[in-house]
């Protein structure tokens, strides 16, 4: 059994998630805070799983939490984004359809959770590094945290399991933390206002 250790970086993911609601729920990406909320909920029921010895007997609720969690934190983030952005109409019906076809294609055959969560989160940073107003290599070099942490360090065999671990999670925590700076970089579509008759 994995030692008490475990939580310690599950726990910097749960910290990272209460920032990122705190500074993403009052600008209005109600999606991304529900998402950040999905993705610390997670972190808190695998530090409990370490920290209290439960490792067995909470193993397939946490890695079940952590598959449909990460797919649904990662399809409302990117929705968010999109929808927040001044993308073209088509864009967002693409990003809607997406969606759609994530949900029964995932509920059909599990096994496609991580290839739509990786996809969703392709479709993240590519909202990311099209709509940026500002500071677009930063905010898209900070949404590919997740990323290279998922592609590169995640189960590294050349890493200790013990660092593949914390250094994985810290950069999941690091990625939440920049969230709020990064979707503040997106323009806001602008509402047209009603004609006065």
């Amino acid at each position: 059994m994995p030692a008490a250790h475990y939580a310690i970086s599950e726990i910097a993911i749960v910290l990272a998630s209460v920032f990122a609601i705190h500074r993403l729920a009052p600008r209005g990406f109600w999606l991304a805070s529900f998402a950040s909320l999905l993705i610390g909920a997670v972190a808190a029921l695998g530090a409990w799983r370490f920290a209290s010895g439960q490792f067995d007997a909470l193993e397939t609720l946490h890695l079940t939490a952590a598959v449909q969690g990460g797919l649904v934190a990662m399809m409302f983030l990117s929705a968010d984004m999109a929808m927040k952005a001044r993308a073209q109409q088509s864009t967002r019906l693409a990003v809607v359809g997406l969606f759609m076809a994530s949900l029964l294609a995932t509920s059909s055959s599990p096994s496609l959770v991580p290839v739509f969560s990786l996809a969703w989160l392709v479709v993240a940073l590519i909202v990311m590094a099209i709509y940026a107003q500002a500071d677009r290599f930063l905010a898209v070099s900070s949404m590919s945290i997740m990323l290279i942490g998922l592609l590169v360090v995640r189960q590294n065999s050349y890493l200790d399991a013990a660092v593949s671990f914390h250094l994985y999670h810290l950069m999941i925590a690091c990625w939440l933390a920049l969230l709020p700076f990064c979707l503040s970089r997106l323009p806001k579509r602008v509402t047209a206002a009603p004609i006065q008759g």
